[in-house]
């Protein structure tokens, strides 16, 4: 572990607080390495968002002038403002977290020698999609390369997506460092109830969440078992639209949207399962909490986190993506049988916890700080 002679300044680069995975990981690094004693500033392209109160106070926030809002060419505007910053004000390392923010990297890596952070940048999801055709994989590729270039060490989240990085750079060019997505000091899971059939889901209220056809599952499962519930929590603009769903399917009454929480945990411990129905997602870090609360989780094969623990048939589940039938049919099997050991399920994801990830980044971050001394 570093200790304080070893500080050394950081800079994360984010659009804004608005929920989301890599966000929110962002988030809980900045908060981890300020508290190890190293100076962390955040550069944000706006303050919108649910997010900005999870910010610890010793990490220093920069908001861009002239704030941003999301559109498609806000990422390279956000990059270009974060670069300007940084040149200014110099910081030893910066951590790009995940494919969104890929453009940072690049115009990072353009800084002058003097003033140029060493570039940790994250590859948040998978680089080959399933239902992509080959002409956008070959511009993905092509973006994938010129955008990350510059940086001294890609993060992979896992080894398959580390071994084709390496494969499209020709060279090694990746670490894997787990999600460090769960918080150190989490409280120990305890089993669901026994007579329990809550259903949680969790996330922003988009199409690409899936939300929509979970609910339509849920109506199956509900017929099977009467006494279902739903719960999803997240605040996005399919609210509306996911409430009429339910009334037309005659659920209402059993789905609950709680709108944007600041932790799931609570709901978690009131779970007999939870339900990742997603279109697409990254790694999908809130399998991981499910997990470390002691809970099964059904998702759809849209994230590798599934491929991650998979193995542990008692844990996850995996059904096609965008298959409400399959995904009915998950929920009533799991319903139907006893949980398993919820410690067990918790075990499985201790490499995830942010002591471990936090600090192989420090780790990875002084290395390459080191060598670049010698040169």
């Amino acid at each position: 572990m570093l200790t304080q002679q070893d500080a050394f300044s950081i800079g994360i680069v984010i659009h804004d607080f608005v929920f989301g995975g890599s966000e929110r990981i962002a988030i809980r690094l900045a908060n981890y390495w300020a508290q190890q004693g190293h100076p962390v500033v955040i550069f944000a392209g706006a303050s919108d968002g649910e997010m900005q109160n999870l910010l610890d106070p010793a990490v220093h926030l920069v908001i861009a002038p002239q704030p941003l809002c999301r559109s498609a060419s806000s990422m390279t505007q956000l990059a270009r403002k974060a670069a300007q910053y940084f040149r200014k004000n110099p910081v030893k390392a910066c951590f790009v977290p995940g494919n969104y923010h890929w453009p940072v990297a690049y115009h990072l890596g353009k800084l002058p020698v003097k003033v140029r952070p060493v570039i940790l940048t994250q590859i948040s999801s998978p680089i080959y999609k399933p239902g992509r055709a080959a002409w956008a994989q070959k511009i993905f590729n092509m973006r994938m390369r010129i955008l990350l270039k510059k940086s001294d060490r890609l993060i992979a989240l896992d080894c398959t997506t580390a071994q084709q990085a390496n494969e499209l750079f020709r060279r090694s060019v990746t670490e894997v460092i787990p999600l460090p997505a769960l918080c150190g000091s989490l409280p120990a899971p305890r089993m669901p109830d026994a007579a329990s059939l809550n259903i949680l889901a969790a996330g922003r209220l988009t199409h690409a969440k899936g939300f929509d056809l979970l609910i339509d599952a849920f109506e199956s499962v509900s017929r099977r078992y009467p006494s279902a519930t739903l719960t999803i929590c997240g605040a996005g603009p399919d609210h509306q639209a996911l409430q009429d769903l339910a009334a037309r399917k005659g659920v209402q009454d059993k789905v609950r949207l709680t709108g944007y929480v600041t932790d799931i945990r609570p709901y978690l411990d009131e779970a007999r399962l939870f339900v990742l129905s997603s279109r697409r997602e990254g790694y999908g870090a809130v399998v991981l909490e499910a997990l470390a609360a002691g809970r099964q989780v059904i998702t759809t094969d849209c994230t590798p986190a599934a491929r991650d623990f998979v193995a542990c048939c008692e844990a996850v589940h995996v059904v096609p993506v965008g298959d409400s039938s399959a995904l009915a049919q998950a929920m009533i099997a799991v319903l139907g049988k006893p949980a398993p050991d919820s410690q067990t399920l918790a075990d499985a994801v201790k490499p995830f916890a942010i002591d471990c990830g936090g600090q192989a980044y420090l780790l990875l971050m002084s290395s390459l700080l080191a060598r670049a001394r010698k040169h």
